[in-house]
């Protein structure tokens, strides 16, 4: 078991910068917990969790003004040691225009040694440790990190997580170093925590949008949006009011007003009521794009 601290106030968040600069503690580990579209809408930073090689760390963002968060993360004085940290980096540039600084990615290490599993293999193959089941990761992974208190079994997976990535570092570049790797993956590691690229809409992630015509897709893009207009109102996870697939489905039967109301039936006739209407006007905007964009073709 983890002994930790925990910081909830701004106040107890300047203290700790103050306390690891004063006592050279300038490098930490640092991992995120975050809710994805899985309990409520949308993607919302949780909990960071933090050791100092001395202590570990538990940071509380619910409680943590918007700028001393900011000020914390974006400090370069702070090295923060990070397993593939492109998620979380993403996670805090999206809720809080955050650009983490200083990151030390020991995957990207690990990955021009050639090692491309997750951060539990890292550990068992680097450094000879078991911490845990790909199940009992999963469900901890798939846990309300939103409910306060947290559970003890909650708070002990989230340190696990930041338990070996001083190790880890240490380990890493010094077989960088024996392989002649290391001028490579520090060239690299510059980029870590930077977020140079727009996040791509998520419509564009659904299974096969590439093969799609340009008509669907553009269809394809309103009828997400629809549905995410009544996941954020009723703040529900996207999936809870039409699957993915679902959207895809309508691309086949939207001409059909029966089958558009088939395919969008929701056991909850709340969402049903909501979407009906802006799944119509969905299919208007799109007809109107479409129409629109083959003039400019």
């Amino acid at each position: 078991m983890y002994d930790f601290k925990i910081i909830e106030s701004d106040e107890s968040l300047k203290q700790f910068i103050t306390y690891i600069k004063d006592n050279d503690l300038l490098t930490i580990a640092m991992d995120f917990e975050g809710e994805f579209n899985l309990h409520i809408y949308g993607e919302h930073l949780c909990l960071i969790q933090i050791f100092d090689s001395k202590n570990f760390y538990i940071i509380d963002p619910f409680k943590i003004s918007d700028n001393v968060l900011k000020e914390f993360l974006e400090d370069k004085e702070i090295e923060k040691i990070m397993f593939s940290c492109d998620s979380d980096a993403s996670l805090v540039k999206k809720q809080y225009n955050i650009e983490i600084n200083n990151v030390f990615d020991v995957r990207i290490i690990a990955l021009e040694l050639g090692f491309e599993k997750g951060y539990s293999a890292l550990v068992e193959n680097y450094l000879d440790i078991n911490i845990g089941s790909k199940a009992s990761k999963k469900k901890n992974q798939m846990t309300n990190w939103l409910k306060r208190p947290l559970t003890d079994n909650q708070i002990q997976y989230a340190l696990e997580d930041v338990a070996y990535l001083h190790q880890l570092k240490t380990v890493l570049i010094d077989i960088a170093t024996k392989e002649k790797k290391i001028n490579s993956a520090m060239k690299k590691m510059k980029t870590a925590g930077k977020i140079t690229k727009p996040p791509k809409p998520g419509w564009t992630k659904i299974t096969n949008w590439k093969r799609l015509s340009r008509e669907d897709k553009i269809l394809l893009k309103h009828f997400f949006i629809a549905r995410d207009i009544v996941a954020k109102k009723l703040n529900v996870p996207a999936v809870r009011i039409l699957e993915k697939r679902k959207l895809v489905d309508l691309l086949k039967c939207y001409k059909d007003d029966a089958k558009l109301k088939s395919t969008i039936k929701n056991r909850d006739y709340r969402i049903e009521r909501i979407l009906y209407p802006l799944m119509k006007k969905a299919i208007e905007d799109a007809k109107n794009e479409i129409h629109t964009s083959s003039k400019h073709v």
